[in-house]
């Protein structure tokens, strides 16, 4: 999956059809529970499907590496999905404002930059990172 347009269609097939689905929640029924769940399962699977291809591009074009993970990229637009649903959330309940836009979105950034450390991480067994030279355990 490193070709940009896998996921220029997967992002049009997720956000297609939840997208029209969003429209007929929003216009065609009133908020009671299960629409409201049906509503934020729809807006993650919108947001997702939009992102997909930004962060893919982005890894490809911009990331030291120039190519795409697809466990990263995945990764990035189902958390940025999911950070607009829990701001969506906090402002159904009236509670949000510019405080709890930096902490969650700086926590998100914060994780995603631990994540993305974790990732570039390679373990190599029988090499010494301090030395950078191999380690013979045959002589001991």
């Amino acid at each position: 999956m490193d070709k940009l347009r896998t996921y220029i269609l997967l992002g049009f097939f997720l956000a297609i059809p939840s997208g029209y689905g969003l429209y007929w929640i929003v216009m065609n029924t009133l908020p009671y529970l299960r629409e409201r769940w049906i509503f934020f399962f729809l807006l993650i699977l919108f947001v997702t499907g939009v992102t997909l291809p930004i962060y893919a591009s982005l890894n490809k074009y911009f990331f030291t590496i120039h190519r795409i993970v697809p466990r990263t990229v995945v990764r990035e637009a189902i958390v940025s999905a999911i950070l607009c649903a829990l701001l969506l959330w906090f402002q159904i309940g009236r509670v949000l404002n510019s405080a709890i836009i930096f902490m969650c979105v700086g926590g998100f950034i914060l994780i995603e930059l631990l994540m993305r450390t974790r990732d570039s991480v390679q373990f190599r067994p029988g090499f010494d990172d301090a030395d950078n030279k191999k380690i013979d355990h045959s002589e001991s």
